[in-house]
């Protein structure tokens, strides 16, 4: 059985904290709002708060930041002239500004929004207080798709022009945006700066649709504004629990319910059905799937020969996975087809609205993934088990460094992650078997 290695077994057992801010494994929704809007190359965002909010974000955030570090004497006479006077440096910088309001300064209650009317920005009430990483991701998503509408709409006159006649501008506004833009040209969703293996998807995705002969359109959210206020109707997804295109595309194009949704390119078979789709909704553009379609196939029978030398050796693997909703249901899936694994406990970062209706065990999921972002609940699970690989984050390896282990969820601290490593498409699920194989045989050597 393994053996919890982070000289805490001697500790009572402790209910977990009740606080979202108490022993998270995962970043707070301040984080996570800075995520959605510093990937946006021509935007600069600022955190309206402490320096300890600025630096735990910039360490979490590849992209560039920057922050009010108010101090003792903003928290008691107001923060509003120090604000300013920040917004007003940085948008010398950039075209637009985004401001993201900490614990501290939402605590005091100032209206953000009201003290920077003068300046072109977008507005998150975002601290950390409200909930995990995710939460904040899902605000300022919303308040990015509520400035691209207002810009799509700045000239519309509710009081002089009926619906009707503001109806029909939109229309010809998507209208236009649909041949200017998506005649062969895809969106690619899902793109999180904070995902360690984003860069790799979003080369992927391109490379997949290279292949039959489509363009990239604008990339959610790793791109410059003015892409993404001007996006295809038809997306792909690298990683769905970070989608944005939906929110976007029903106010870039309300006439087209074809445009509300992001199709996974997680694992073989979403890869080939979203390009089935794709070819379907884009009939009237000449798309191969051919090589797509050659090529899973290729994948699929080196990954069965794959499991099945490994399965010739050993037993099946008895798996525990903790990462982002979307890349544990991947990595189940994958695990179970090719390795029959045995998932011992999966378990998510965060809790997706799909997941929040269903039942461990049901349908919607197999694999009885919950929502857990406490340290002490996972090593006290492990524990108890009698596991073969951990797949998750520097958190988990750190309380297990014995254990074989693949490397998926940030923090990725303990090995360097410098290449572009690809999860989604045909060469992220290439790279994950590789990554488990590895781990596992290297571990039955050193049990041995």
């Amino acid at each position: 059985m393994a053996k919890d290695n982070s000289g805490n077994s001697s500790r009572k057992k402790r209910s977990a904290p009740a606080s979202v801010c108490a022993n998270p494994l995962y970043p707070c929704a301040m984080a996570g709002a800075a995520s959605a809007l510093a990937g946006i190359s021509d935007m600069g965002v600022v955190i309206h708060g402490s320096s300890g909010c600025y630096y735990y974000a910039d360490m979490a955030v590849p992209d560039t930041l920057h922050s009010t570090f108010i101090v003792q004497d903003e928290v008691i006479f107001g923060s509003a002239e120090r604000l300013t006077e920040i917004v007003e440096s940085v948008s010398k910088l950039y075209n637009r500004i985004a401001v993201i309001n900490t614990c501290v300064p939402s605590v005091m209650g100032e209206d953000i929004k009201e003290i920077l009317a003068d300046y072109d920005t977008i507005c998150v009430d975002a601290p950390g207080f409200i909930g995990y990483f995710d939460e904040g991701w899902r605000l300022a998503a919303k308040e990015l798709a509520e400035s691209i509408k207002f810009e799509n709409s700045k000239n519309e006159d509710s009081n002089t022009r009926s619906t009707i006649e503001i109806s029909a501008t939109r229309a010809r506004i998507a209208d236009s945006a649909i041949g200017a833009k998506s005649a062969d040209s895809v969106n690619v969703d899902g793109v999180c700066s904070l995902d360690p293996f984003y860069k790799g998807n979003l080369n992927e995705a391109g490379r997949l649709l290279n292949l039959c002969g489509l363009k990239t359109a604008a990339v959610f959210c790793h791109d410059t504004y003015e892409s993404i206020a001007h996006p295809s109707p038809y997306s792909v997804s690298v990683n769905p629990d970070y989608n944005c295109a939906d929110i976007i595309n029903m106010r870039a194009f309300e006439h087209d319910r074809k445009s509300r949704s992001s199709d996974s390119l997680l694992g073989l078979e979403n890869v080939l059905k979203t390009f089935e789709k794709l070819s379907e909704k884009l009939s009237e553009t000449d798309v191969d799937i051919s090589r797509i379609e050659s090529e899973c196939e290729e994948t699929d029978e080196i990954l069965a020969k794959a499991g099945d030398r490994y399965l010739r050796r050993y037993d099946p693997p008895r798996v525990a996975v903790y990462s982002t909703y979307a890349y544990t249901g991947f990595t189940c899936e994958m695990l179970t087809e090719y390795l029959d694994a045995e998932i011992l406990h999966a378990a998510a970062r965060n809790t997706p609205p799909n997941l929040s209706s269903s039942s461990p065990g049901s349908d919607e999921n197999p694999y009885n993934i919950t929502d857990i972002c406490d340290l002490h609940m996972i090593k006290e699970t492990l524990s108890a088990t009698d596991f073969d690989l951990i797949i998750g984050s520097s958190f988990e390896h750190a309380a297990f460094p014995d254990s074989a282990f693949v490397a998926m969820t940030f923090p990725i601290r303990h090995r360097k992650m410098i290449y572009d490593r690809p999860l989604a498409g045909i060469q992220g699920a290439l790279y994950l078997m590789d990554e488990v194989l590895e781990a596992l045989e290297n571990g039955a050597k050193n049990s041995n």
